[in-house]
């Protein structure tokens, strides 16, 4: 688990004109909501997002808001839920947090890594990448960084399944074990060609006997 922390402001101004002036001071409008309790409007600085966020964990960080003019043990742990953006400019336009409870397990996408190059590859295959993010439920403590998968050993028809990942203590797939994250395949189009090829050759072959 990443944990960072994240100062941040209560919005006064909510709605849309709120939000709209909110962005025009360069700030991020956002919302807390979760755990059974009133949503909670936020102005979030874009630097301050940046900081907390600054590590190889990204959305999966466990965030410790501190809400200005709040009692200074009264912590507030979320995780991002959703990120907005400006479709033309790209700019973060609204944050939704979700407050969540240390004892409790969330439920995650923790991105896939590879490691090595596959014995298959080197035979002349290809490596498939099935699944770039695997849903995991754990603690937030428990969250990985990362699922990382060593592939040196597969060979082309080899694979590795959600069941066969180290996921960690207290960490579980939401999926079905047996799906596939990775495979090793042939070159289906480098086979074709070469039959191709020789049928074409067979085809030659004949009509040169029939000219004779």
């Amino acid at each position: 688990m990443v944990q960072s922390s994240l100062r941040v402001k209560p919005r006064i101004r909510i709605g849309k004109s709120g939000a709209r002036e909110v962005r025009k001071e360069g700030n991020i409008p956002a919302i807390l909501y979760g755990q059974g309790e009133d949503p909670v409007p936020l102005v979030v600085r874009p630097d301050e997002l940046k900081r907390a966020l600054s590590n190889n964990a990204g959305i999966n960080t466990v965030l410790e808001l501190e809400i200005d003019g709040s009692e200074p043990s009264a912590k507030r742990f979320s995780m991002l839920k959703e990120v907005q953006r400006d479709p033309i400019k790209n700019r973060v336009i609204h944050l939704d947090f979700l407050a969540i409870d240390m004892k409790k397990s969330v439920r995650v996408k923790v991105p896939v890594s590879t490691q090595g190059r596959s014995e298959g590859e080197r035979r002349g295959g290809t490596l498939e990448k099935l699944m770039r993010t695997i849903d995991l439920e754990c603690l937030p403590e428990n969250i990985p960084d990362l699922i990382e998968i060593d592939i040196s050993s597969l060979d082309i028809g080899g694979f590795v399944d959600i069941g066969g990942l180290e996921l960690g203590e207290g960490v579980k797939p939401v999926r079905d074990g047996s799906e596939k994250v990775v495979q090793v395949i042939a070159q289906r189009s480098t086979e074709e060609d070469v039959q191709a090829g020789e049928e074409e050759g067979e085809g030659e072959g004949e009509a040169e006997e029939t000219q004779e």
